[in-house]
């Protein structure tokens, strides 16, 4: 049986990109499977069923990963480290991409085009012998009963009926500001959103909530705001309930989609055919250039008349 390492990158999104390769990799090989993680993020895998253990990536070393004697190391993520870390912990066969800056450290290598993608991953696992990798990621993780519970509760506190309710992330990384739309762009789309009688929810990570806050009081009709407590899951339970996702190109959008929320992106630069929901076809997507260029007009016709 093979006992694989996966070095997983840092963001949700790319994450969710590579639970196909984790699927296929448990089903087809029945192999066991760890990765290196974010503890933040761990949780997905975990419900997922996908791995059989992880290491914390900011608490972690090379002896511990030389004591598992894993037989393959497949490297989703670029950084030095963690070629480094496959290369002395000894694993015999290392698959990660050509463009990495240690790639020499690799026993066998493959083309990347373009940004971190599933499409990308899926060649990941064709390289190790893979072959139905999942196209996209819906469905393949589980929310567990808890943190489902823990969400319906919320919609019950707060007297909402979730068939109507919309829930609108707006943020993005520190470093992705750039994919962000203006905050009074989203106070307009919400205020004609409720005067349209559908429930909007502001929702967002535990650090959001001062700047989700802000917009909410500039609104007429103050949006509820869920800010996830219960970590990553209670964010895929909530997502999940709702009738619609609305938001930017973020890990919240691929977390939306993941779980089989329909969502409305608005993109910038970035490109929604590498990057967009999955599958594409089932989410409506709004593109210009620059971002900036998007009016509050182009989001809410896509959700009051093209449903």
């Amino acid at each position: 049986m093979d006992k694989i390492i996966f070095f997983h990158m840092n963001q949700l999104g790319d994450l969710l990109f590579s639970l196909p390769v984790l699927k296929a990799a448990k089903e087809e090989l029945g192999s066991q499977n760890y990765s290196v993680i974010s503890k933040d993020l761990a949780p997905i895998l975990i419900a997922s069923g996908l791995v059989d253990g992880f290491f914390d990536k900011s608490n972690y070393n090379m002896g511990l990963i030389r004591k598992e004697k894993f037989t393959k190391a497949v490297l989703f993520s670029e950084s030095p480290k963690s070629l480094l870390y496959a290369y002395f912990s000894k694993i015999k066969e290392r698959i990660g991409f050509r463009t990495a800056s240690l790639s020499f450290l690799l026993t066998k290598k493959v083309d990347r085009v373009g940004v971190s993608s599933l499409l990308n991953n899926r060649q990941l696992g064709v390289a190790f012998g893979l072959k139905s990798v999942p196209k996209d990621y819906t469905h393949i993780l589980h929310v567990p009963e808890d943190n489902v519970n823990n969400v319906i509760k919320w919609f019950k506190i707060n007297n909402l009926d979730a068939t109507k309710t919309i829930a609108i992330s707006v943020g993005a990384s520190k470093r992705r500001q750039d994919k962000c739309l203006q905050d009074d762009n989203w106070v307009k789309i919400i205020d004609i959103l409720s005067e349209n009688g559908l429930s909007c929810v502001l929702s967002g990570a535990k650090w959001e909530h001062e700047s989700l806050e802000t917009i909410a009081q500039k609104c007429k009709i103050k949006p509820k705001l869920f800010t996830a407590q219960g970590g990553i899951l209670d964010s895929a339970a909530f997502l999940g309930q709702c009738s619609l996702f609305l938001g930017i190109d973020s890990g919240a959008m691929h977390l939306a989609a993941s779980v089989g929320t329909k969502c409305i992106a608005a993109f910038g630069y970035t490109d929604p055919l590498q990057v967009g929901p999955m599958p594409i076809d089932k989410h409506i997507i709004i593109k210009k250039e620059n971002i900036k260029l998007i009016r509050p007009e182009d989001i809410i016709d896509s959700i009051l008349y093209k449903k």
